[in-house]
C-alpha cells in the first residue's frame, strides 16, 4: 500500500537542487558517497527534507538519471532534424559521454531494479533515434553500408564511451585513428 505522507513538489527549485547535488556527488565522489545526509549538506538543508521530496534514495537516484536521460534524448531528437544527422548524432555521443556518471549509474543499476529499468529504457530510446538517423542516411546514399544501422549505432556509441573512459585515465593510443575511421564513415553517408 502506498504511503499517504505528504511529498514536496516535483520540479520545484529545491527538488532540482537535490538532483544537482546527487549528480555532482556521483561525479565527484561516486555512488558510495551518495547519501541523504551528503545531499542535504551539499545544498544546506536538513537531511529529513530529502525524504520530504523523495520517498527513498532510489527514487532520488532514478530522478537524477531520468533528468540527464531526457536532456540527452532531446539532443538526439534535435540531431534528427539536422541536415547532417550522422554528424550531429556522433557529436552527441562524443561530446556528452560523461563516463564517470555512466559508470556510477551502471553500478547503481546493478543494485536497483527501478534504475535498471530507466537505464534500459534510455539506451533503447537513444538507440532507436540513432538507428533512425543511420537508416535514413544509408537509404539516401548510393554507397552500400558494410554493416547494419543497428550494429553501427552500437559500435559508434561504444567507441565514444571507450575513448572517453580511456582518455580520462590518460590513454589516447589509437584514438586519432579511430576518430579518422569514424569521420570517414560519416563522410560517406553524410557529406
Amino acid at each position: 500500500m502506498a504511503s499517504a505522507r505528504r511529498m514536496g513538489p516535483k520540479g520545484s527549485e529545491i527538488w532540482h537542487a537535490m538532483l544537482d547535488a546527487a549528480e555532482q556527488i556521483l561525479r565527484d565522489e561516486g555512488y558510495g558517497a551518495l547519501t541523504s545526509r551528503f545531499v542535504a549538506d551539499r545544498i544546506g538543508v536538513k537531511q529529513r527534507l530529502v525524504y520530504y521530496y523523495f520517498m527513498t534514495m532510489d527514487e532520488l537516484i532514478v530522478e537524477t538519471f531520468r533528468r540527464l536521460a531526457v536532456r540527452e534524448l532531446e539532443r538526439l531528437q534535435n540531431a534528427l532534424l539536422s541536415n547532417h544527422k550522422l554528424r550531429e548524432i556522433w557529436d552527441v555521443c562524443i561530446q556528452t559521454a560523461d563516463t564517470k556518471l555512466v559508470s556510477e549509474f551502471m553500478a547503481l543499476a546493478n543494485r536497483s531494479e527501478a534504475l535498471r529499468e530507466e537505464v534500459k529504457a534510455h539506451i533503447e530510446a537513444a538507440r532507436t533515434l540513432q538507428v533512425a538517423a543511420l537508416t535514413r542516411a544509408f537509404e539516401d546514399s548510393a554507397v552500400p553500408s558494410p554493416v547494419t544501422a543497428l550494429a553501427t549505432a552500437i559500435i559508434g556509441t561504444s567507441a565514444a564511451l571507450a575513448m572517453h573512459r580511456e582518455a580520462e585515465i590518460g590513454v589516447t593510443q589509437g584514438h586519432a585513428e579511430a576518430l579518422a575511421v569514424i569521420s570517414d564513415f560519416i563522410g560517406r553517408f553524410d557529406p
